[in-house]
């Protein structure tokens, strides 16, 4: 996306799919006037996620809270994206490495590397665990979830002030308020 190549296949972790179905889930968002992020996603390119972020989002789906909503918006479009175990394929280890991440990250970065998809996406976008996706991909790049969002608008998928709406709604409730990272990237849209 921007100027490096465009996104046609990618591997999504717990907390990148959560933030991007939030939107959907917050009564106060107009998905009639702004865009669906999830589902720009899910429609742009091929989504690969390993079982254990299907546990997670079946384990966060169980709260009565948006998170709660978020992952069930995120399983029921099970449709749209290809759960594979990243440990049933002959060029990945047999078990689980250290990366020092939770187990979703970790065998969705597992996938990515054995799928050799075009990205990584997920939430990680401050302090060290950042540098350990980073670290642990062999030729996905990482994307983090609100450069994605930016993306799509400075690729024309949505106005720049689409995204900034769909930011604005998921940092609320995802704990990006306060990020210098989404900041910054806040900034680039002006």
């Amino acid at each position: 996306m921007s100027s490096r190549t465009q996104l046609r296949t990618v591997v999504a972790d717990t907390s990148a799919l959560v933030s991007l179905a939030v939107p959907r889930a917050d009564t106060d968002y107009d998905t009639d006037a702004n865009p669906d992020p999830l589902q720009y996603l899910l429609t742009s390119c091929d989504v690969f996620a390993p079982p254990e972020v299907v546990t997670e989002l079946r384990d966060i789906a169980q709260y009565q809270d948006i998170h709660g909503a978020a992952a069930s918006n995120v399983l029921a479009a099970r449709d749209h994206y290809t759960v594979e175990d990243p440990y049933q394929r002959a060029e990945t280890p047999d078990s689980r490495p250290t990366f020092g991440l939770d187990d979703g990250e970790t065998d969705g970065i597992v996938l990515a590397n054995a799928l050799t998809v075009d990205g990584f996406l997920t939430d990680e976008f401050g302090g060290t665990n950042f540098a350990l996706v980073h670290a642990s991909l062999q030729g996905p790049r990482i994307v983090p979830t609100p450069r994605l969002i930016c993306d799509y608008a400075r690729d024309g998928h949505m106005t720049p002030e689409n995204a900034r709406t769909v930011i604005t709604a998921i940092s609320s409730h995802r704990s990006w308020e306060n990020s210098p990272y989404v900041t910054q990237l806040l900034d680039l849209l002006e």
